[in-house]
């Protein structure tokens, strides 16, 4: 039988309305796709770690934290 009690999510988990897929974080952060995509192989691949706003991955599908990318956008405007 499942255990019903963990199957609550944890109190400091995103909701997944907060969670943005590349499309719509690039018409959030005014990059391309293209470019998010090309931040993460970076970032994966590279020396530049910080390379573009942080992600989440869950299976293979990509997303982004809407308070990570409203960050991102004010770390880039010298906020």
């Amino acid at each position: 039988m499942p255990d019903i009690e963990n199957s609550t999510p944890a109190e400091n988990s995103t909701p997944l309305k907060d969670l943005l897929t590349t499309r719509e974080a690039a018409a959030l952060t005014g990059h391309p796709p293209t470019t998010l995509m090309n931040f993460r192989n970076r970032r994966n691949n590279t020396k530049y770690k910080n390379a573009g706003p942080d992600y989440v991955k869950i299976g293979t599908a990509v997303f982004y934290e809407r308070s990570v990318l409203e960050a991102y956008m004010a770390n880039r405007m010298g906020a």
